[in-house]
């Protein structure tokens, strides 16, 4: 009787700390805040899968943000685990039937916090996409270093885009961008996730967006979205935005793949967070197939494949911290069973 009292008090215990890293999970990016996961918690086992019905057709036809995003959530599921003493146990599937979940989770107990943990727990709450003018001061080596460590952790690589292959890229985004924008459906989809009823929990809110629909700064051109009201800091005369370019590459485009991916990402920016960078993440040079076919081995080589861009850059002094973007609760995206 006493066994079976103290099996009850674990799996309580276990399922507990399962739900509490989800409320982490949540904070995760995705593409336009779409936050496409659903997460399943049966027994002491923990599900992720995609939720498809929250792809952007137009604008990821392949569904391939879907997985990132969802890498991301299983990064920040991992690291909230850890800063409470958990080991997570991940087995990573394809979501092709109802035993391969993206990951089934399982928790032991664990080591206490690292700094690191305890740092990116933290930078959760914190981070933002930031789509504003950067300053003058380039990223140095140390900080890009930090960032290729932080994807190392969850078997991604970052790659520096420098001279021709940055400029390979940004012509890459600039004509997907054009691509996309002449789909039929993709204005409305944009309008869609740009102009959610008042109450919604997803979505990019005008106070995320600047006031230009197109910012560009320098060489580097931003996906069109619609203008918001997030202001630029000022800058003095004749200051230019340094931003670098970041690639997080995959060695292969399957499903687990991408979803690993998606965790170093989720690696990259927390870490980025506590640098005190701004990152602007853009997923479109790889989204339209027939331009990221072309330049895909150009850019990372031939064992590689680029999941995603990233402009980074020093935030300028005197900038204003962006709002937070809605979350869906915890109870709409955690179905949970016995």
């Amino acid at each position: 009787m006493t066994g079976s009292r103290e099996d009850v008090a674990v799996t309580t215990s276990i399922r507990a700390a399962l739900r509490a890293a989800v409320a982490h999970a949540v904070l995760a990016p995705s593409e336009h805040n779409t936050q496409p996961w659903r997460w399943r918690l049966h027994g002491e086992v923990l599900d992720l899968r995609a939720d498809r019905t929250r792809r952007l057709p137009s604008t990821d036809e392949e569904g391939r943000s879907v997985l990132l995003g969802c890498g991301c959530a299983l990064q920040h599921l991992q690291v909230a685990l850890a800063a409470a003493g958990y080991r997570a146990e991940i087995r990573r599937g394809n979501d092709g039937d109802p035993e391969h979940p993206l990951a089934r989770i399982r928790i032991r107990p664990g080591p206490e916090p690292d700094v690191r943990t305890t740092r990116w727990l933290a930078a959760m709450w914190t981070r933002r996409t930031d789509r504003r003018r950067f300053s003058g001061q380039e990223v140095g080596p140390d900080a890009v270093d930090r960032l290729a460590d932080a994807a190392r952790v969850y078997g991604g690589t970052v790659h520096l885009a420098v001279g021709a292959v940055r400029r390979l890229v940004l012509d890459a985004a600039h004509e997907a961008d054009l691509l996309q924008r002449e789909r039929v459906d993709y204005a409305a989809e944009l309008q869609h996730w740009t102009h959610r009823l008042a109450g919604a929990r997803d979505g990019i809110p005008a106070s995320s967006r600047p006031g230009t629909p197109a910012a560009a700064y320098g060489d580097m051109e931003m996906r069109w979205m619609p203008p918001g009201t997030l202001a630029h800091p000022r800058v003095g005369p004749g200051v230019r935005d340094c931003s670098q370019l970041l690639l997080v590459s995959a060695p292969s485009d399957d499903t687990v793949s991408l979803v690993r991916a998606g965790e170093a990402l989720g690696a990259v920016l927390l870490e980025a967070e506590c640098l005190g960078l701004g990152v602007t993440p853009f997923a479109h040079p790889f989204e339209v197939p027939e331009v990221r076919d072309r330049v895909g081995h150009l850019a990372v080589g031939a064992h590689r494949v680029p999941t995603i861009a990233l402009r980074i850059g020093w935030r300028l002094t005197g900038a204003a911290t962006i709002p937070a973007t809605p979350r869906r609760r915890v109870d709409e995206v955690l179905t949970e069973e016995d």
